[in-house]
């Protein structure tokens, strides 16, 4: 698996190589993680991907990565020489199959990161969607400790019922510019809306500066305006190295690493 360029001294190499220890310790059970992006170009499918390859490289385990919306999907721009099958081809797959099955309709990365996309530009909606996803979630759940469902649409209608009924950890992307951050506080309000209460308390916020490095952190009432704690909230510093869709774990920025691992040691914990 690629190699993760950590801190090379002091605090910030110990706290990594401890999460890298809690990273490693098996789960009781799959985790079905949410991202939605608070609005246009909020990194929310970058962060999809990047971090399902963390949790497949550090755990040396596969880990699956799908677009969730029945009309709209964004993993296929991540993608060369891809599988050509897609979520549908998954949930017409017996109640058990083999995980060579699963495996056969995926696009694995060097990370062991494997996805299923939605094929590239315009196509009709599968009215069996909702029914294929929850399909989807029981056949993979023996295989990978996480199953990340990257959710393209801006809305959070009904047809994202479905994939929010099913979802242990909501994660909400966002920017760091002052009307990103109005956003996601809209965001938030609106899960809570739809009768999420606990979805939205326990919501993990990652916040990316997108454009190009700030020089500011996250205003101090942030996380209180989200409803949130603190520790839910990760910063993920600008790196030049995400500019391009074909970025690789090992080019990463070591401060973007260590915003990856907190990000992924979150996403571990029942609490």
């Amino acid at each position: 698996r690629p190699a993760l360029r950590l801190p090379r001294f002091g605090t910030g190499r110990r706290e990594a190589q401890e999460r890298l220890e809690r990273l490693r310790a098996p789960l009781p059970h799959s985790r079905r993680l949410t991202l939605v992006g608070a609005y246009h170009y909020s990194g929310r499918a970058t962060t999809t991907m990047l971090l399902g390859s963390v949790l497949a490289a550090v755990r040396g385990e596969p880990v699956l990565a799908l677009d969730g919306s029945a009309s709209e999907g964004s993993l296929d721009a991540f993608l060369t020489d891809r599988n050509p099958a897609v979520v549908r081809d998954l949930g017409v797959l017996s109640s058990t199959p083999a995980y060579e099955e699963i495996r056969a309709r995926t696009t694995r990365l060097p990370s062991g990161l494997e996805v299923v996309a939605h094929r590239r530009g315009h196509f009709s909606p599968n009215p069996a969607h909702q029914q294929e996803y929850v399909h989807v979630l029981a056949q993979t759940a023996p295989y990978y400790p996480f199953v990340l469902t990257d959710w393209s649409p801006l809305r959070l209608d009904r047809s994202a019922d479905v994939v929010l009924d099913h979802t242990d950890r909501l994660i909400l992307c966002c920017g760091t510019a002052d009307w990103f951050l109005d956003a996601a506080v809209r965001m938030l309000t609106l899960v809570r809306g739809g009768g999420r209460e606990d979805l939205a308390r326990r919501a993990l916020v990652v916040a990316t500066e997108l454009d190009g490095p700030s020089g500011r952190s996250l205003p101090d009432t942030f996380a209180r305006r989200l409803r949130v704690e603190p520790e839910q909230v990760v910063h993920v510093p600008f790196d030049a190295a995400l500019q391009s869709p074909g970025w690789e774990l090992h080019r990463l920025r070591p401060a973007t690493t260590q915003a990856l691992l907190r990000l992924a040691d979150l996403v571990t914990r029942e609490d």
